[in-house]
């Protein structure tokens, strides 16, 4: 079975969950998958799962802002827009500092660097969201499709927010998150003797020296993260009308779709709402063309 394949079945459980689970009188199933994706390699996947859901008969809508750099419409599915404020060169040039190169930097400058890239991004980010959220058109739109489930990247909390507010499922499809975030979220084991930190370069084979580090770094994270998502915070409460925390929001999540599987990873412990789906963002290649060789 296809990795695409065994994620929309993973998303059809939740929907049959949440519908075991509702309350009598409302609506039941509707057969209605709402996607708020984030943009680069993160739709890779999301869109797989996408066109499979709408090719299989689901009514699946996504949610886009207009500028991006690779969401787009499909064959399977309906995207709605919405305006954003970033302007195209803008987007790019956050982009390109986003993608620079780590090499030849010492572990403070490489921290510091992408630090200050990401805080640009994630703002950008929260923009973006403010704008969907203040889009009081659309949003009552899809408050009122009665959807089954969420599917949204939580590297980009635009969705897990929607999806906490409009009360659906959501379902998360993520390759890992700044702070252990993820960990946080889920209640799950972190133990810092054998997981290795973002930007520490360590193994899960550590000696004394790198697990103090690796213990260090992780005091610090959260201040990081704070600032970090200061801008998402603020979009939240404004949105929710009232003070949460994101990881408030993302342990609301129903499943994590870990787009990484052990044989590339280190291993780490997992959560029963975590299911590995490493190799979904692969493209999928036609197989080589046979050729005849004569041996003269």
């Amino acid at each position: 079975m296809h990795l695409a394949e065994i994620s929309c079945l993973v998303i059809s459980i939740v929907c049959c969950a949440a519908l075991e689970q509702s309350p009598s009188g409302k609506s039941g199933w509707t057969g209605k998958l709402l996607v708020v994706p984030m943009d680069g390699s993160h739709w890779t996947g999301v869109k797989a799962v996408a066109e499979e859901m709408g090719r299989k008969g689901h009514t699946v809508i996504v949610v886009i802002p207009e500028i991006s750099m690779r969401l787009g419409p499909g064959k399977h599915y309906i995207t709605k827009t919405f305006p954003v404020p970033s302007e195209l060169e803008l987007f790019n040039k956050v982009l390109t500092k986003h993608a620079h190169k780590l090499t030849d930097q010492s572990l403070l400058e490489s921290v510091t660097s992408e630090f200050n890239n990401m805080k640009m991004l994630f703002n950008m980010m929260a923009s973006t969201s403010e704008s969907l959220f203040k889009n009081q058109e659309l949003i009552e739109f899809l408050r009122a499709q009665n959807f089954d489930a969420v599917l949204t990247d939580p590297a980009l909390p635009m969705g897990a927010i929607l999806a906490y507010n409009l009360s659906v499922p959501a379902v998360y499809m993520l390759r890992g998150m700044l702070c252990g975030l993820d960990a946080a979220a889920t209640a799950c084991p972190d133990p810092l003797s054998y997981v290795p930190r973002f930007f520490t370069q360590n193994s899960d084979r550590m000696s004394f020296g790198q697990r103090v580090w690796n213990v260090l770094v992780s005091v610090l994270e959260p201040l990081g993260c704070k600032i970090i998502y200061l801008s998402h915070e603020d979009v939240m409460s404004n949105f929710l009308q009232r003070d949460v925390s994101l990881t408030e929001i993302l342990s609301t999540g129903a499943v994590w779709l870990m787009r990484y599987d052990f044989s590339l990873e280190f291993p780490k412990p997992l959560m029963p709402n975590m299911q590995l789906i490493g190799g979904i963002n692969c493209e999928i290649k036609n197989p080589l063309t046979k050729v005849s060789i004569t041996f003269t």
